[in-house]
């Protein structure tokens, strides 16, 4: 590739980088502070969109403008991705169970704050593990240190085992809903959460051939790969978006469908006459007879 193509799909990476995070951006402020619903999943949803955004905005970062190293940079924020499967699961599974209560600090965000600490004391001892290595016999790792090759698989196992949990869980609810042959709000909201999880679990497998495997066999990740899979996302973030949107409408029509009646309607037995007209009529009738 010629230093003119290059410089145009550099330039195109870096703004497809700024609008995917700030489309992101926009959409975690909507659904944290502006969306309205009886429960809290609509935050959690919104974190998630939040993750994707610092995922899009670290495109924007090359060794001229990047405070640290890329690799350590990279390997710091690498605790935050350990978040995004837990809250898809926690969305996922307090949407079909309705649960209202406040999510607070769930078990399931332990392992990301367990490295937030382990990464955080090897940086303070990298110097004496550094030294450690260098007289030592082991053989030097030349592309990844020892975290940058161990997070990711670490990485890689805890989404394919979250996926896992996300996709039983949906498959039981959807043979609940369909041994009731529901047609309801439940399948509407199965749907969307279905979508979700598929689009999340697609952009995982081309991040993942394109992307991860390359970087751990010690091959150099193109140019072209990081920017075919952030197009692929944002893609993924429209086609979300507009099915959303259907989804929405179609349950503000079932709403309104299945709403009850506020005006009570007239009863066939509703008498037509009052107390005092019904006497009048009894008394003249009575002095006819007399």
């Amino acid at each position: 590739m010629d230093t003119h193509a290059h410089g145009l799909l550099f330039e195109g990476y870096w703004w497809l980088s700024l609008l995917g995070g700030l489309h992101c951006i926009g959409l975690g402020l909507y659904l944290r502070y502006l969306y309205r619903n009886r429960n809290d999943n609509h935050k959690l949803l919104g974190a998630i969109f939040s993750l994707l955004a610092l995922y899009f905005l670290t495109g924007l970062l090359n060794r001229d403008n990047s405070p640290l190293p890329l690799q350590q940079l990279f390997i710091l924020l690498i605790p935050a991705y350990f978040l995004l499967m837990p809250m898809l699961y926690l969305y996922c599974y307090r949407s079909l169970h309705d649960i209202r209560g406040s999510i607070g600090l769930s078990r399931h965000f332990m392992p990301a704050i367990a490295l937030v600490l382990v990464i955080g004391l090897s940086v303070l001892l990298s110097g004496e593990v550094r030294q450690l290595l260098t007289t030592s016999n082991l053989p030097q790792l030349n592309h990844v240190t020892l975290l940058g090759t161990l997070l990711p698989l670490l990485l890689v196992l805890q989404t394919g085992l979250y996926f896992y949990a996300i996709l039983r869980l949906l498959r039981r609810f959807k043979g609940r809903a369909h041994r009731a042959h529901q047609d309801s709000l439940k399948d509407i909201k199965f749907r969307w959460l279905l979508a979700l999880t598929l689009a999340m679990l697609t952009n995982w497998l081309v991040r993942m051939v394109l992307v991860i495997l390359p970087y751990l066999l010690g091959d150099k990740v193109s140019l072209a790969a990081q920017a075919s899979t952030r197009l692929f996302l944002l893609l993924s973030l429209y086609l979300l978006a507009l099915y959303g949107l259907k989804q929405i409408t179609m349950s503000a029509y079932l709403r309104g469908r299945l709403a009850p009646d506020l005006q009570p309607k007239a009863s066939s037995s509703r008498q037509l006459l009052s107390a005092e007209e019904l006497n009048y009529l009894q008394q003249l009738l009575q002095s006819d007879k007399k």
